[in-house]
């Protein structure tokens, strides 16, 4: 394993977050039944993932 250095500037009040992983995609959560989901590639299949909400479900409302 090799160190990095890193520096990050940000003017968001918002946390950030850094996470090791493979492949990035950016979806809207769809509603299903009681809940709600996001299709990834099927290649996904039996990964794990991490789901990170990165608006407010009433601002995506207002856009």
């Amino acid at each position: 394993m090799s160190m990095v250095n890193i520096t990050i500037e940000t003017d968001d009040d918002g946390d950030l977050y850094l996470i090791r992983g493979e492949e990035t995609v950016e979806k809207e959560v769809k509603p299903q039944g009681n809940g709600a989901h996001v299709i990834v590639p099927k290649a996904w299949t039996g990964s794990q993932v991490k789901i990170t909400r990165v608006t407010d479900p009433d601002s995506a409302d207002s856009g």
